[in-house]
């Protein structure tokens, strides 16, 4: 729970570091309060991240500016699952045999296609000549975005990448700890492996909360590490757990804010 605990306080000095990127200067301890919120509204809302769109309104409200609100949570979440395809795909060499060939595929295939879109998307020169650039900011709103997003470069989306390689090493270790609280002891590799991929599932919105999708995944992968579904099951409800707890953590920072005006002024 600490480190869980731990993971807000350093994705939002990441998202903190995007927004000074685009010259808005919201307060850090605004932030957190804002992660916790979104939390709490994640688990509530379809797919495991429906907190994001709380995280843009509510930044709105703070700052009044619509398109970096939206630019900033995007490139927030893009970073944190680019650096968790790159963990997967360092470790792949070294722990490619403890799974399938087609799980070996996957990763591939998610991290190339990940890192080459991100790549693809602030090369403008690269849209302007395939015509794409021209779709992109046909509307007013969506050229807003794309040049938030741009406007962002490549220093602040680099720290950002930093960050999300501390974060990300702290969610695989909460979730280390939890096989071990249930009593698995399997090597770290497969954790290094599995939880980027549990972590893509959770943009699927088929579900609330992420809820059945992510243990539908935890069971399934870590079949192939030797863990018997009901124990695989477990590890996914207690990790849902620490998200639930800090969720209540942001409902109550909600209801304050409303009753006694706590959010934080346009900056």
């Amino acid at each position: 729970m600490i480190l869980y605990l731990a993971g807000v306080g350093v994705r939002a000095y990441r998202w903190h570091l995007l927004l000074q990127a685009s010259g808005m200067n919201v307060p850090l301890k605004r932030l957190v309060v804002l992660y916790f919120v979104g939390t709490f509204f994640s688990n509530v809302l379809p797919t495991g991240i429906g907190g994001d769109a709380v995280r843009m309104y509510e930044l709105y409200n703070t700052t009044q500016r619509s398109a970096e609100s939206i630019s900033t949570v995007l490139l927030d979440r893009a970073t944190g699952l680019l650096m968790l395809f790159l963990i997967a795909l360092v470790a792949l060499p070294f722990s490619h045999r403890l799974i399938p060939p087609s799980l070996v595929l996957v990763i591939l295939v998610l991290c190339a296609g990940s890192w080459m879109g991100t790549a693809l998307i602030f090369h403008r020169g690269w849209l302007e000549k395939t015509g794409i650039i021209r779709i992109i900011t046909r509307f007013g709103t969506t050229r807003k975005i794309y040049e938030a997003i741009t406007a962002c470069g490549f220093k602040a989306v680099g720290g950002a990448l930093g960050i999300s390689f501390l974060f990300n090493g702290l969610l695989i270790a909460v979730n280390y700890l939890i096989a071990l609280s249930v009593g698995v002891r399997i090597p770290f590799e497969y954790f290094l492996l599995f939880i980027p991929l549990i972590s893509f599932l959770l943009l699927l919105p088929f579900s609330v909360s992420g809820l059945g999708i992510r243990e539908g995944g935890y069971v399934y992968l870590f079949a192939y590490a030797g863990v018997p579904s009901a124990l695989a099951l477990s590890m996914s409800l207690l990790f849902y757990a620490l998200n639930v707890a800090t969720g209540l953590i942001g409902g109550i920072m909600y209801i304050l804010e409303g009753a006694w005006g706590m959010g934080g002024g346009s900056s």
